[in-house]
């Protein structure tokens, strides 16, 4: 099984499960060269790939990850990973992704990097946002509400984003605006 549709990947055998989790790490350590990052995102992937799965086998493993995930993710890392949040393959949590809070509806596309103390939330009971590829999240910016960030976006640090975000474009402040012109590289 192969990630080709990040949220379509909801392996349901122990087999599918150990196929998607390696998929996803491997891409994941392209990116993520941090010990405490590593051990942050093979926790969170560990849990998102054994989510849907069945068997003896995979009910055993999916509470080791459960403590796991309680233990290192939420109690040292002071981060909230729930596995219902799926993210594309490429995922990168700087500073091991101390104090990220992310809503369980949240969708992540490939190759995002998030920086510390970043919270992507609801706002007025609607869903979280879905987060384009290649999109890099600054320390302490917060994302609230069903906004889309279009592919590519930089959002600054502790900037609000209430609205969708152009692709390619940088955004920073409080509420978050459009900064400079589109980075002509990434188009």
């Amino acid at each position: 099984m192969t990630v080709e549709s990040d949220v379509a990947a909801r392996p349901t055998s122990w087999p599918q499960v150990w196929d998607v989790f390696r998929e996803l790490r491997r891409a994941d350590d392209r990116r993520s060269h941090y010990l405490f990052s590593r051990v942050t995102l093979d926790i969170w992937r560990a849990g998102q790939c054994l989510r849907y799965a069945r068997g003896a086998r995979c009910w055993v493993v999916r509470r080791m990850v459960l403590v796991a995930d309680l233990v290192w993710t939420q109690a040292l890392m002071g981060a909230e990973l729930p596995h219902e949040a799926w993210a594309g393959p490429g995922l990168k949590l700087e500073h091991g992704g101390r104090g990220v809070i992310l809503h369980p509806s949240v969708s992540l596309g490939r190759d995002v990097t998030i920086y510390h103390r970043v919270t992507i939330g609801v706002k007025d009971g609607r869903p979280a946002a879905s987060v384009g590829d290649r999109v890099y999240l600054g320390a302490g910016c917060v994302i609230l509400g069903p906004v889309v960030l279009g592919e590519g976006c930089r959002i600054g640090a502790n900037a609000v984003v209430t609205n969708d975000t152009e692709p390619h474009r940088t955004y920073a402040g409080t509420p978050a605006r459009p900064v400079g012109t589109p980075r002509v590289h990434d188009l």
